[in-house]
């Protein structure tokens, strides 16, 4: 008659568990009573104080925000002086260039009226008012006041030139010592300024008026190009 086979118990006194697999040691746990933490065993991670995290800012679309422009330092009295030296310089290149481009052997005068000179004076004061005033949008303003006047006195002292070529060809035709009484440009523009007023509106027109209004613009827009470089 066959006994029931047993298998010998493991020395240390562990009982089995079902199925032939010694039970595990219970981990040990500190005096102190209930409730007394447990120390971690052996292949567990010991603890570590956790560094305490400092806030990141947080921006829209994950990049930060661009700076704000730097101002261009500048000297706005130098800045305003010459503005008024290239004011006076545009003055008379434009007065040169409309008396060099009007037909006086015709009866009455032809003038021909032309943009790019009101732009280029324009921009000639602008480029003086950025470079020496910096980001500074009043001086930008006195730059488009200024570049108006320019252009405004280029075209009367360009009439006066052109008045006084007109009595210089009238003089040379009839002769006998007129040419002694021709005015000069001068005195056309300084002594007789309401007759020549008077004839600048008579033969000025819509596209004067439009091509005096391109210097400002001129003068402002390239004051802005330069500053923001």
């Amino acid at each position: 008659m066959s006994q029931n086979w047993q298998q010998p118990q493991q020395p240390g006194g562990y009982p089995q568990q079902p199925g032939g697999y010694p039970q595990q040691p219970a981990p040990p746990q500190q005096a102190g009573g209930y409730g007394s933490a447990q120390q971690p065993g052996y292949g567990y991670p010991q603890g570590q104080p956790q560094q305490p995290q400092q806030p990141q800012p947080q921006y829209g679309g994950g990049f930060p925000p661009p700076a704000p422009p730097a101002g261009r330092p500048g000297n706005p009295l130098l800045a305003v002086g010459a503005a008024l030296v290239a004011t006076v310089v545009g003055a008379f290149l434009y007065a040169f260039l409309l008396s060099a481009m009007a037909d006086t052997d015709k009866t009455p005068p032809e003038v021909t009226q032309f943009a790019y000179a009101g732009v280029v004076v324009g921009a000639l004061i602008g480029l003086a008012v950025a470079k020496l005033g910096g980001r500074n949008t009043g001086l930008w303003v006195v730059g488009a006041v200024l570049a108006l006047a320019a252009v405004f006195l280029g075209e009367l002292y360009g009439y006066a030139m052109i008045l006084h070529d007109v009595m210089s060809n009238y003089a040379d035709k009839i002769g006998g010592g007129a040419s002694s009484q021709v005015l000069s440009s001068n005195e056309i523009f300084f002594d007789h300024f309401s007759d020549l007023w008077k004839s600048w509106k008579e033969d000025s027109d819509a596209l004067t008026y439009i091509f005096m209004a391109l210097a400002p613009v001129a003068a402002v827009s390239t004051a802005y190009r330069i500053s923001n470089r």
